[in-house]
């Protein structure tokens, strides 16, 4: 099945392999997705520090490690792997409790054989401080370079002595192919792959894409890669640190997704649409 050709184009910002199921979500209710993948993932530099945080998990040092997104899933997997051990294997041995932010990446851990003792409701950082209990023990929370500090501090402030550690980084699109993070593939049909030049290329026909903002390193991506401007588009944010990056650029989103499943997302591209005026990128100056 190819694209519509006169239906609105809908870029999201992800590898096509990482957005087959919001593409289905957007073409079922009569829009044309495509993919931009402006961002990648891939190991720290130096993976000491995160593997040793591992072999302290496998010793019983910690009595929760607290997961946030799938890309930490796969890096600790891969460095566990690295060791001749699995993921599984160490947290069965420390006898952590193991929190995820949400279902997408609890059913991740399951997949890599660990067992999720907290999955909150609400799959944000708010949502799990606020199901996380009190205490006093230690608490591993493996992250992205980027990610905000609320949950580390949030944590501490409910007693919790807090060890952050650097998971994996947030880099441009490609990474280093020795380093990189392998994404979770989704199976059907991917989204045509855009450039950033087929976007810009957009304006001078007065298509007026809606665009997916995946994460807040997505939007300081699209800043850099389109700052050339103008291209008016429809901004659509995936949470609510999202959705902050977005305001910061003075990119008011159209329209928020209030849960990140392909379905909510294409409900919140659809009301930004039907919201009215795009927001107009103009050049760098």
């Amino acid at each position: 099945m190819g694209h519509d050709r006169t239906a609105r184009p809908v870029i999201i910002l992800r590898h096509p392999a990482r957005a087959v199921h919001i593409a289905e979500a957007l073409r079922a209710v009569g829009l044309s997705p495509f993919a931009l993948p402006l961002t990648d993932a891939e190991l720290p530099a130096h993976t000491g520090a995160v593997a040793d945080e591992l072999e302290a998990l496998g010793r019983g040092a910690y009595r929760w490690v607290v997961v946030t997104s799938g890309n930490t899933v796969q890096a600790l997997s891969m460095l566990a792997r690295s060791r001749g051990v699995t993921l599984a294997a160490l947290v069965d041995d420390g006898g952590a409790s193991v929190a995820a932010v949400g279902s997408a990446t609890a059913r991740l851990l399951a997949d890599a054989g660990v067992a999720v003792d907290l999955v909150p409701q609400d799959a944000s950082s708010g949502g799990l401080l606020g199901a996380f209990p009190r205490g006093n023990g230690a608490v591993l929370l493996p992250q992205a370079d980027l990610a905000p500090d609320d949950l580390s501090t949030g944590l501490a402030a409910r007693g919790w002595s807090v060890r952050r550690v650097e998971a994996y980084r947030t880099v441009p699109y490609p990474a280093d192919p020795a380093r990189r993070i392998p994404g979770i593939e989704e199976r059907g049909q991917l989204p045509p792959l855009l450039s950033t030049g087929e976007v810009a290329a957009f304006a001078p026909g007065g298509v007026q894409p809606a665009v997916v903002f995946t994460a807040p390193s997505t939007v300081r991506q699209f800043r850099e890669r389109l700052g050339e401007g103008p291209l008016a588009f429809f901004p659509v944010a995936i949470g609510r640190t999202t959705a902050a990056a977005l305001r910061q650029q003075g990119w008011g989103p159209g329209a928020t997704a209030a849960d990140p499943t392909p379905q909510g997302i294409a409900r919140a591209v659809e009301h930004a649409i039907s919201r009215g005026g795009p927001t107009i990128l103009h050049p760098h100056h």
